[in-house]
């Protein structure tokens, strides 16, 4: 349970709003398959171009509920982002490992923030990114959060690029006339939406980027995010496991007992016109 002083400021600095839906529909304006089905609402996202951007943080929809099943940490993880040039855009390394796989006390997520020299850590722990808009996206084992609804006071939203076996390379602007989601994972009378995987305790958040038969395999969805400014990104998840045990959960379905480099993720995201 969070301190007196966190909750006394957050009721004194942000603006209420509205549940969230607890409509389990997929809006991501695609159809994840497998372990992939996106749960929850719009949040208010809306298609296309229809949000401009946001710069005042709001209150999280079933806050407390989401800090106590999230398990949500005090102190900001040790993880790493790294990014190197990728074309127009970048490969962003990002260690997610969070103390490793059944941690009891696992570390907070990494989170990161988009910029014109790469993905940028933001040294801030969950508790703290319930009321900070300075982070886009946060990771912690195969969970992936965007800031916005039950993730955090923001509005970046995101969207399946539609169409049948969209490239990332192919992907060249915003699709537009598709509706884009919040991190809406949580039903008005607040319980965890689960994400269909069939793995305890796994939201449905906006972006699901793997099927899970036995490992997490990567789906190859391209996803296009709306930041809080307005401007867009086009992200792909190439691995979760070290790049071999990837190939090899991908292609088999299975990956070694051990030294799997689990939660070391590996992403191709660049800024879209």
């Amino acid at each position: 349970m969070r301190s007196f002083l966190h909750i006394s400021i957050l009721g004194s600095l942000l603006v209420l709003l509205p549940a969230c839906s607890s409509d389990p529909a997929d809006t991501s304006g695609a159809g994840a398959s497998g372990g992939s089905g996106g749960a929850g609402g719009a949040g208010g996202a809306g298609g296309g171009g229809a949000m401009l951007g946001c710069t005042e943080p709001t209150t999280i929809p079933c806050e407390d509920q989401v800090f106590q099943e999230m398990n949500l940490q005090p102190e900001a993880a040790p993880g790493l982002i790294t990014s190197d040039p990728d074309g127009d855009g970048f490969a962003s390394g990002i260690d997610a490992t969070a103390g490793g796989f059944g941690a009891p006390q696992p570390h907070s997520y990494v989170y990161g923030k988009f910029t014109e020299t790469g993905l940028q850590k933001v040294e801030i722990s969950d508790e703290a990114s319930l009321t900070s808009m300075e982070w886009d996206i946060a990771f912690r084992r195969s969970t992936v959060r965007i800031n916005s609804g039950n993730s955090g006071p923001s509005c970046v939203a995101a969207t399946r690029v539609p169409g049948a076996d969209v490239k990332y390379e192919d992907v060249t602007a915003a699709p537009d006339g598709v509706p884009y989601r919040a991190d809406e994972y949580f039903s008005q009378s607040c319980e965890m939406i689960p994400d269909g995987s069939g793995l305890p305790g796994s939201p449905a958040v906006a972006l699901h980027f793997w099927d899970y038969n036995g490992c997490v395999k990567m789906n190859g969805f391209v996803y296009a995010v709306r930041l809080a400014d307005g401007r867009h990104v086009k992200v792909v998840f190439d691995s979760y496991y070290a790049p071999d045990v990837q190939e090899q959960c991908n292609t088999t379905d299975m990956i070694p007992m051990m030294n799997t480099g689990s939660g070391n993720y590996r992403i191709r995201w660049a800024f879209l016109p």
